[in-house]
């Protein structure tokens, strides 16, 4: 394949010479020249003789295709990976992929990258190019994000390995990462070199670089008091290189991080407290120049962010440095101090008051991570919990201008390429009062829900936390300080602010699906996070909080309650349903007053509808009265209305979110939702379609699932209703749109289940698609081939038998789907069972027969035990229908011909081989013990099949008698370990059948009769279980039909009920053949004397006693 590449010329400002002499910080950066790497890349004949290079160029300069015109330009086409890699077509590509408009030149150019990867010299000579300045910006970040993938992708492999880099390569690399961050003015450029420092250290500290955080320190502490923006640069190296050691899982990694911690924290407090000071002198008495206070500002934050990583991960009891404990208070102090930079009534600029921001929520973010992390080092560090209280005043007095604060929102980041992650933007009040609700939460987890860990634990460390435990429990949550919490959430952080409801009118979907309390919004947003605080205090201080709770829920009650209130009193109702369930009445206030208020008709009317539907939806699951129900599905089909102009988007998305939890609770009644069915599924499927969000869609289709599964056979009124619509939504979706496929064919499967074999005068709209899903490489297939499975499953298992010719038409495409990953295979293994208890007669016809059979020789091959268990019985099943249809000589034929017995005839023989050895040469068998039972159990059914036909099969693997030998001798002793009863009681038919034969079989089954008195014997006394009637265990009587019965399971009983297993007595079944081989051995005289006289004579007193105590 050829790659078009279109070469320009690259600007003039690409030629710089003197390259080698870019000035460093210290010794610790060698200049970039002298590398044994740039000498081997020499420039293409095609390009630029070597005159054009100054004395002192790397070569970047002859990137630079010299023609008379500078504006033209031309293509070469060439093979993709044909370019021998030089500077100046690495710099040609990168500008190719860079800036052409071109996508096939752009593409060539990303093919040429990715087959450059593993020549040598490649990552150095991107880092070449990164470094000169004198390139466009859009060459050099291409070079530094190609180089930062590159370090993930082949900087651990060794150098003899396609890709690894050599030392020598390495350490040039490394030579140069420092200088990258230091000495470059772009922002985004330096940021991502520092990823690649980081990601470097990351493999290679401490066994390949030992001395690299050293060398950062060094960094740092030479340029603390000089040139400040290297010092931002060395502790942007630094706080990428915490981050990333930080993340590190190895031992190694994480002790060699602990080990300098120290070290790092003292350096870091230092530089923190000498820069906050610069900056605090400045805003509060103007003291020094803006730029100073400017870069002091950023060198603070930057050290800030670090050292709140390091106190976190780089010790093991952070309370037990005295470092740590001194940066602890120094952060008290900081925050109360910062907090008044940041007070609506501050003189302070607000740029500077954004900067001031970011530190105190750093200061939050320590003191989170420190109590989650460290729950014993939080609680005993200086004034931790004065510091807790103080955090709960912030939120008391947020509470009180809550309900006109502008709410926090998640956007994406437009800061640049270098900022992927969202950005949580909103009034700084409220998201520090966001992470106070956040420490309540992670002291209520100290105190009552410890961290579990297998880790190991010195006794000290277990006294610690258990002292912290008691001490938040005893000197923090007193109960007068819990009641204040209730009491401060449920009555300001509880109302629904005109933010929110500007939020839910700027964009109604999106925002009701950020509101789903399923979903983490309690990290970013305050209403959220206060209803988990809510619940639990709720749940640990139950005795303490219901009385006042219940006091609240009457305000609902009052006539007066403006609607924020009421919704605020519903939200709590809602939230301790499960608490409050036996101390209050619900029943009575949905008739006096949930009723009303769902009616009550005006714009804000809204807000309260949807909270009652999240409020009826929560006590549902937990306590209501059979009345009551009816009044909710009437109140939820009302809700779902878009007629009524009160019902907003938003309204009806909650009511049929909501649905799922009021249909699908233990005491439903199908029969009284009926009324109200039509309506409400109306309504569901208008409602799809006017959604655009597909996380809303999904959530609406799984309740309409819930509701299809739920209605049962009732649900037979409105198929036709469904399935005239599910198309449509389908068609709507488009062609990616998988999860919402997923999702019909889900309410597809469900509707079958429902309604029983009323569902086939569906199939011909299935059969398309079930057929469309099983063909390999179609998109269905690819993307829902197990959902189809499903319904595919569903489908046959309601089917009543015969198949219809339409669904037997499919039935040869299930098999290649026995080969797939386990999941998808145990589901068309599904299906084939079901096509073979189902569509016996056409299975056995030859287009299916033999392929069928085919199929299922390889499954029990899998790994899966249920699988080959299956697999097993489905064999099983044909061979029970051949013999039943007449067709037994067919099914041997097939077998025989597929190589199948063969199969199991060599693994036999290789199990009876390991077994005749002994000692330390024993061979060990490859055939497991419970696959050599389903073996057994095949040959155990063709020879109840056919004893004489499967002794001529027997002729065909070589001479009877030494066939036989070994393959009897390999089934008793098999049977004789044995621990399945069913089993043991088919291989005893079998064999037992063997002995009907005549010569020559009677005689080699006659020699093995030691054997077989020992089975008898053993097998008979446990069907017989104790019992002295003669009864058989395994004979089943006529089982009764139930409401659940399919049409599968019902065939499936009826092919157990006709199963010898099920209707032979055993020991009546035994007697008959051992009486008719003893007359054909010329009666019992001549038998005694010539065969029973070789069995144990104590084997021979046992059956004859279990025949007589029996009296079978």
């Amino acid at each position: 394949m050829t790659a078009l590449y279109t070469v320009r010329q690259c600007p003039a400002r690409a030629i710089r010479p003197g390259l080698s002499k870019i000035p460093t910080t210290s010794s610790i950066l060698p200049p970039l020249s002298n590398s044994r790497y740039l000498s081997p890349i020499q420039p293409s004949t095609e390009h630029p003789p070597a005159n054009l290079l100054g004395p002192n160029d790397f070569g970047i300069n002859a990137l630079v295709a010299h023609q008379e015109d500078h504006k033209m330009s031309f293509a070469i086409e060439v093979p993709g990976d044909a370019n021998p890699l030089s500077l100046q077509e690495l710099c040609r590509v990168l500008e190719s992929a860079t800036t052409s408009t071109d996508y096939a030149r752009r593409q060539a150019a990303g093919q040429q990258l990715s087959s450059w990867e593993t020549e040598k010299g490649y990552f150095s000579s991107l880092q070449t190019v990164f470094l000169d300045k004198s390139l466009p910006r859009e060459i050099r970040f291409l070079a530094v994000i190609q180089l930062k993938n590159g370090i993930d992708k082949y900087w651990r492999l060794l150098p003899h390995v396609k890709g690894g880099l050599e030392p020598d390569e390495k350490n040039l690399v490394r030579q140069r990462l420092f200088q990258g961050t230091l000495e470059e003015e772009e922002t985004g450029l330096s940021l991502h070199n520092s990823l690649v420092t980081a990601k470097v250290i990351r493999i290679d500290y401490p066994q390949h670089w030992p001395d690299a955080l050293s060398q950062i320190i060094g960094l740092v502490r030479s340029s603390k008091n000089g040139n400040q923006q290297h010092l931002y640069g060395g502790l942007q190296i630094l706080l990428r290189v915490v981050k990333e050691l930080g993340t590190a899982r190895l031992r190694r990694s994480q002790t060699a991080l602990q080990s300098v911690t120290p070290e790092m924290v003292y350096l870091l407090g230092e530089i923190y407290t000498e820069k906050s000071a610069v900056w605090v002198e400045f805003l509060t008495n103007s003291r020094g120049d803006e730029d100073t206070a400017d870069i002091a500002m950023l060198n603070s934050l930057i050290a800030l962010k670090t050292i709140r990583r390091l106190v976190v991960v780089g010790y093991e009891a952070p309370h037990n440095d005295k470092t740590v404990e001194q940066f602890w208070t120094i952060s008290q102090n900081h925050f109360g101090q910062f907090l008044g930079f940041v007070s609506h009534d501050s003189p302070v600029p607000a740029p500077y008051q954004d900067t001031v921001g970011k530190h105190l929520l750093q200061f939050t973010k320590l003191h989170i991570d420190m109590s989650e992390a460290h729950p014993a080092s939080f609680a005993v560090l200086p004034n931790s919990l004065p510091l807790v209280h103080a955090y709960w005043d912030l939120v008391a007095k947020f509470a009180e201008v809550f309900e006109k604060s502008g709410g926090i929102r998640q956007s994406s980041s437009d800061s640049g390429p270098s900022e992927s992650k969202s950005k949580v933007e909103g009034p700084l009040l409220e998201r520090l009062a966001l992470r106070g609700l956040l420490l309540m939460r992670a002291c209520l987890r100290i105190a009552f829900y410890p961290k579990q860990t297998f880790k190991y634990r010195s006794a000290e460390a277990k006294k610690d936390e258990n002292d912290a435990v008691a001490l938040i429990k005893q000197e923090l949550l007193k109960d007068e300080f819990v009641v204040q919490m209730a009491n401060t959430i449920i009555t300001h952080l509880f109302v629904f602010r005109k933010a929110d409801l500007d939020a839910w009118e700027e964009d109604p979907e999106e925002w009701e699906q950020q509101e789903q309390s399923e979903g983490n919004a309690y990290e970013w947003e305050v209403r959220p996070c206060a209803e988990k605080l809510f619940l639990d205090l709720l749940v640990n201080f139950k005795q303490l909080m219901i009385p006042p709770l219940l006091s609240y829920f009457q305000t609902a009650t009052n006539a007066q309650s403006d609607i924020a209130t009421k919704e605020a009193v519903y939200t709590a109702m809602g939230l301790a349903a499960p608490n409050v369930s036996n101390a209050f009445d619900f029943d009575s206030l949905l008739i006096s007053t949930v009723l009303q208020d769902a009616q009550q008709q005006g714009p804000l009317y809204k807000v309260l509808r949807r909270r009652i539907a999240i409020m009826v939806s929560q006590w549902v699951t937990v306590k209501i009265a059979d009345d009551s129900r009816p009044l909710i599905y009437e109140m939820f089909r009302h809700f779902l209305n878009p007629a009524d102009p009160t019902n907003d988007i938003v309204v009806r998305i909650t009511a049929a979110r909501q649905l799922r939890w009021i249909v699908d609770e233990l005491a439903f009644s199908a029969e009284a939702f009926l009324p109200y069915a039509a309506d409400v599924l109306n309504e569901i499927l208008q409602l799809i379609q006017n959604v655009d969000v597909d996380e809303t869609k999904l959530a609406v289709l799984e309740s309409m699932r819930i509701l299809v599964t739920r209605l049962e056979n009732y649900v037979s009124q409105f198929a036709d209703f469904i399935m005239s619509n599910l198309p449509g939504i389908w068609e709507n979706s488009g062609t990616e749109e998988y999860m919402i496929k997923q999702a019909i064919i889900a309410i597809f499967a469900a509707l079958v289940m429902s309604m029983g074999s009323d569902s086939q005068r569906y199939q011909h709209l299935m059969v398309p698609l079930l057929s469309e899903a099983a063909k390999p490489g179609s998109d269905l297939h690819t993307y829902l081939i197990d959902e189809a499975l499903e319904l595919w499953n569903s489908v046959l298992m309601q089917s009543n038998p015969p198949l219809s010719a339409e669904i037997m038409s499919i039935a040869e495409l299930s098999l290649p789907l026995l080969e797939y990953q386990t999941e998808t295979a145990a589901q068309a293994l599904s299906v084939v069972e079901s096509y073979i208890l189902l569509g016996t007669q056409t299975v056995m016809e030859d287009r299916l027969r033999r392929p069928f059979l085919q199929a299922l020789s390889g499954v029990l091959d899998s790994r899966s035990r249920e699988q080959v268990r299956l697999g097993t019985v489905c064999i099983e099943y044909l061979i029970r229908a051949a013999s039943e249809l007449g067709g037994t000589q067919v099914i041997f034929q097939d077998l025989l011909e597929i190589g199948f017995i063969g199969k199991i005839m060599e693994a036999l023989h290789d199990a009876w081989e390991a077994n005749q050895t002994t000692g330390p040469n024993k061979k060990v068998s490859k055939l497991n013990t419970i696959t050599e039972r389903d073996y057994f159990a095949i040959l155990s059914r063709l020879v109840i099949a056919d004893p004489a036909l499967f002794v001529t099969m027997l002729t065909s693997f070589g001479p009877l008698e030494r066939v036989w030998s070994w393959l009897s001798g390999e089934w008793f002793a098999h049977l004789d370990g044995l621990d399945h009863l069913p089993r043991q009681k088919l291989s005893l038919l079998a064999l037992t059948r063997l002995l009907e034969l005549p010569q020559p079989m009677q005689n080699l089954a006659l020699a093995k009769l030691q054997d077989y008195f020992t089975l008898w014997t053993g097998t008979i006394a446990e069907l017989q279980d104790g019992t002295t009637d003669g009864t058989d265990s395994l004979i089943w009587q006529e089982l009764e039909a139930t409401d659940y019965d399919t049409p599968k399971s019902i065939k499936e009983t009826e092919f157990g009920q006709k199963d010898p297993i099920h209707t032979v007595n055993a020991m009546r079944f035994v007697k008959e053949r051992l009486q008719e081989v003893v007359q054909r051995s010329g009666g019992e005289q001549q038998f005694e004397q010539e065969w029973a006289i070789n069995v144990d004579k104590d084997v021979l007193q046992k059956f004859w006693s279990l025949t007589q105590i029996t009296g079978a």
